[in-house]
């Protein structure tokens, strides 16, 4: 017994020791969640670094929340636990594209005053949760910029980087992880990814491991790409990746391929995305040496989809589904290739446009349906003007003109400058060290009533943060979505030849999204075959107050917007009606 106390005695001692180490980088506490301090508050850098490494005796429901407006700099790569998922978030949850916060999200960034200085950076140990901060690779000595930020420590870690900002890079943010990776983007605002003078350089990952053949997943949702350099999301030939995921994104002045995939990639779906000024960089074979494996196998143009036969293509499941895309390109884009080959760049007349939704070979294999039945792509939307989008300050003008200029610079391979950022006079690029544009100085919301309804189940197409209230009931149904994007690439889940989406099984009638509400909300439902289907609102007394739907509709899954804005607050019925069937539920309006 005086054993047993005597070592709970020194244990206790022990303790306030290791713990008074923690609490010199910490603000303040919250049960398990520490506030950490930043380099003002504590007057030095690296406090996340210094409060990661001592937190040995950390619970498994740790999380680290950083300061609105707070500067972290590393002069250490942090390295996240290895027993438990680490969650790193700043203070605000709201979605950074459209917040109008007047403190911009915390920045972890590199450290100049470092021995050696660092360009920042993070070390995944097991499972890694970052969210609601801004990401920047580099230093305010100005010499130079990082490769990638997240690092893996081991195989089958997972990554999940959510409403973030990430600005530069000289690689990609994600670069050559080991085997079975999970790594998941959502929400994210991916701008200005230039800074290296390769014409591939500047992108989110790379899947090309030394020694590396299988990946488990990526997946990429409601994310926002703007003013690209180099390749976004490389697949490189002989790394298969179990699961890809591209749903309901934005890809806006990419002048680099946002997927290149030498064509072997299976079970990957790009749904519900808005592709516009992208794959400027055009083709000829002259590449194929100057950027060996990262160009088509077959020396054609690679489209935005690209698939090619061979063993490891037919080994790897033969599936690949993309459907509600829209793809446009300014006119002023059209005499690229004209240029290039007037001039004989790189002493050459035979330079292709990349400006494609596929390439002649895949095409062909999508349109083959009795060889490759699990090949889908429908649903392709090339409007003749852009979508009206809200607000793109000079992304379709000035900008545009210097993305052009740098596509026809670039593909000559003696060039070597990299593409100019895109920036607010009020917060010009100094040296290496960036603070984002705050707040985000777009919004992509758009008005085109035939868009806003032109996705999977009759959401808009495009990053959803644009939308907060058809976001909100997206998230709602999204894991039924993506069942059905996984149905479709397995063969479970049959297309309609004419609406390009996959058939609902069920008559379904959802509950609205928000509930309680003020003033609109979202009803979801589902038929699974053509027929007539009426969907109205009743107030307590059985009164008719709305009709939201009366006509024939395509079987499909319909998401309707309802208003109250003009009703009392209480509780009311709403009743969908589908040839001798009906369903009737109840919403509450609280004003």
């Amino acid at each position: 017994m005086k054993s047993a106390i005597l070592l709970f005695s020194m244990l206790f001692l022990l303790l306030p020791s290791a713990f008074a180490q923690d609490m010199q980088y910490v603000s303040s506490q919250s049960g398990d969640t520490l506030v950490v301090k930043d380099d003002f508050e504590y007057g030095h850098t690296n406090t996340l670094y210094l409060l990661m490494a001592s937190d040995s005796m950390a619970p498994a429901t740790r999380v680290y929340v950083l300061k609105s407006g707070g500067v972290y700099s590393c002069a250490n790569n942090p390295v996240t636990s290895t027993k438990y998922r680490t969650i790193i978030m700043g203070e605000d949850q709201s979605s950074l594209k459209t917040s109008k916060a007047t403190l911009a999200p915390p920045i972890i960034t590199g450290d100049a005053t470092a021995a050696t200085p660092t360009y920042g950076g993070m070390n995944v140990g097991k499972d890694l949760l970052i969210k609601n901060v801004d990401l920047e690779i580099g230093n305010s000595a100005g010499n130079g910029g990082g490769w990638a930020f997240f690092n893996f420590n081991g195989s089958g870690y997972r990554l999940q980087v959510d409403n973030c900002i990430m600005e530069h890079t000289w690689w990609t943010w994600v670069g050559g992880p080991p085997a079975d990776t999970r790594v998941f983007f959502t929400n994210d605002y991916f701008v200005n990814l230039d800074g290296h003078s390769c014409r591939r350089n500047g992108g989110v990952t790379d899947f090309n491991g030394t020694g590396v053949t299988h990946e488990d997943t990526l997946s990429v949702q409601n994310c926002t790409h703007v003013n690209v350099q180099g390749t976004l999301y490389k697949f490189r030939y002989g790394v298969a990746v179990d699961k890809v995921v591209f749903n309901h994104n934005d890809f806006i002045d990419c002048a680099g391929f946002v997927f290149m995939n030498n064509g072997d990639q299976t079970n990957m779906s790009v749904t519900n995305n808005i592709f516009v000024n992208c794959q400027l960089q055009g083709y000829c074979n002259v590449l194929q040496k100057a950027d060996a494996g990262e160009v088509d196998m077959d020396s054609l143009a690679m489209g935005l989809v690209n698939v090619r036969v061979d063993s490891t293509f037919l080994a790897n499941g033969q599936n690949f589904y993309a459907n509600k895309n829209l793809a446009y390109w300014d006119p002023s884009l059209s005499d690229i290739i004209s240029t290039l080959n007037t001039n004989k760049v790189d002493d050459n007349t035979q330079w292709v446009s990349q400006m494609i939704p596929m390439n002649t070979r895949t095409a062909s294999l999508f349109n083959d349906n009795t060889t490759y039945p699990k090949l889908v792509s429908t649903g392709w939307i090339t409007p003749s003007a852009y979508p009206a989008f809200k607000n793109t300050d000079v992304l379709f003008s000035t900008q545009l003109a210097k993305l052009k200029a740098y596509a026809i610079a670039c593909v000559d391979t003696s060039y070597g400058s990299p593409l100019d950022s895109w920036r607010q006079s009020s917060n010009l690029e100094t040296s290496n060290f960036i603070y984002a544009d705050w707040p985000v100085p777009i919004d992509l919301s758009y008005t085109d009533a035939d868009l806003l309804s032109a996705g999977l189940g009759g959401f808009p197409l495009g990053d959803l943060n644009w939308f907060p209230t058809q976001y909100a009931s997206w998230k709602a149904q999204e894991s039924a979505e993506l069942a059905t994007i996984a149905g479709v690439l397995d063969g479970s889940v049959m297309v309609g030849v004419h609406e390009g989406q996959a058939l609902p099984q069920k008559f379904q009638l959802q509950q609205n999204y928000p509930n309680p509400f003020n003033p609109t909300t979202a009803i979801d439902f589902t038929i699974p075959k053509a027929g007539y289907v009426s969907l109205k609102v009743y107030n307590v007394l059985g009164q008719e107050v709305a009709t939201l739907v009366n006509g024939f509709k395509a079987p499909q899954a319909y998401t309707v917007n309802f208003d109250g804005a003009n009703l009392a607050t209480g509780i009311y019925f709403y009743t969908l009606k589908y040839g001798d069937r009906s369903i009737t539920k109840k919403m509450l309006l609280l004003k």
